[in-house]
């Protein structure tokens, strides 16, 4: 096995761990929030400082992975989100809990970081939309056995065991990374990188004037508030609203999230490779459209009373979001030279963050705790709450429809 693809292996693996442990607490989100007294808002709060702690980190081990060894930065974040998971096990109040989740939050901005940069370095990019295809299929993978391992955990045990099984598997991954070479910078661009000898300020400058990257970036922006509020509320509102248990509910989205991430992310591309030799914007053709095909679909699904058509109708509109994964992603990184590329990485991670899921699972508490004070039904108000995610689709597709007519560089 080349060096290239053992750190394709390891860092999918790694992303997967990522996701299991931050999906466990949306598996665990009812029982959790019953012991500890909270309401909706404080629960969806500790999204919000993770998620605030994560990306304030992202831009700083961006800045140190344009000038030291990548892979003992990723293995020093994946020792510290592991061992903060584990912590959250044994915690008794809720200021407890938020400062192991934002701990959780410094060692994932290192991985998150880095990881994508490191792969842009280790193939060309002609293979890197099919080499982000393999990476982002971790993400649903990861996601539903987050879901699924935590609610069956919990089920079992208690909710505090499902931390537990989350913290140790980043350990041994942490381990293997700190041992792999760091792939030359820019080794694999077929351009030269006219911004490798210009100040660091400059170079910034610069990321912040290429079209193609604040596009992909304002597009990431709105999808990340939509995956962020129906990621983290959707097992709680099967257990509200049709009475499924916390393990049942964490069972069944995890297995939409699998099933779905897989199918739409393998989707998303195999039809960019199919098509980008004809068509240079195919992935972005692609991610729009089914964004705006997405919204609809998600709508129904929440105005249904339906168990049976909750399934179907989450299975497309989840299967029609994750198609938008693997294109995006690989064009906000390929289109930064390789001197900023980790930078520009931290940076869109910073803001996707900041203005999408750092804030939607809180806005959506506040919203549902306001619609059952009025006299919903919790089910009905979680429900009802959601629908701010819709118009957050909406514009994700618009906004990469923006990042076609701009394709050309200022």
């Amino acid at each position: 096995m080349t060096a290239a693809r053992r750190l394709l292996l390891l860092l999918t693996g790694i992303n997967l761990v990522n996701y299991l442990d931050r999906y466990v607490v949306a598996a665990i989100m009812e029982p959790l929030g019953q012991e500890l007294h909270l309401s909706d808002a404080q629960r969806g709060r500790m999204t919000f400082v993770f998620i605030v702690v994560y990306m304030c980190a992202a831009p700083l081990f961006g800045y140190l992975a344009d000038r030291f060894h990548r892979p003992r930065l990723v293995a020093s974040g994946v020792v510290l989100w592991s061992l903060a998971t584990l912590g959250a096990a044994f915690v008794h109040s809720y200021g407890a809990l938020l400062v192991t989740r934002s701990l959780v939050g410094v060692g994932e901005a290192a991985y998150a970081t880095l990881g994508p940069a490191m792969l842009a370095d280790g193939f060309p990019e002609s293979e890197r939309t099919k080499k982000f295809t393999w990476f982002y299929l971790a993400i649903p993978v990861g996601s539903a056995f987050g879901y699924g391992l935590g609610g069956l955990v919990a089920g079992v045990w208690g909710w505090r065991a499902s931390f537990l099984v989350a913290g140790v598997p980043g350990l041994v991954l942490a381990l293997w990374m700190a041992f792999q070479a760091d792939p030359e910078r820019g080794g694999m661009d077929t351009t030269p990188d006219a911004d490798a000898g210009l100040p660091y300020l400059t170079r910034l400058r610069h990321v912040f004037l290429n079209r193609i990257w604040l596009a992909c970036t304002a597009s990431y922006v709105a999808y990340t508030f939509a995956m962020g509020g129906l990621s983290m509320w959707g097992p709680t509102l099967l257990q509200r609203r049709f009475a499924v248990s916390t393990a049942q509910a964490g069972i069944a989205f995890g297995g939409l999230a699998v099933v779905t991430g897989i199918l739409g992310t393998f989707m998303g591309g195999y039809l960019t490779d199919r098509w980008q030799a004809r068509w240079p914007d195919a992935g972005i053709l692609v991610s729009g459209a089914t964004l705006l095909l997405a919204a609809p679909v998600v709508a129904w699904a929440l105005g249904t009373g339906s168990l049976g058509m909750v399934y179907a109708l989450f299975f497309l509109g989840m299967f029609l979001l994750f198609v938008n994964t693997s294109p995006v992603n690989a064009l906000t990184v390929s289109c930064l030279p390789a001197s900023v590329r980790a930078t520009g990485v931290g940076l869109n991670v910073f803001f996707i963050h900041l203005m999408g899921d750092a804030i939607s699972p809180e806005w959506v508490g506040h919203r549902a705790d306001a619609l059952h004070a009025q006299g919903l039904a919790g089910g009905d108000a979680l429900a009802r709450a959601l629908v701010l995610v819709l118009p957050a689709i909406v514009i994700s597709g618009l906004a990469l429809g923006w990042a076609r007519r701009q394709r050309e560089p200022v």
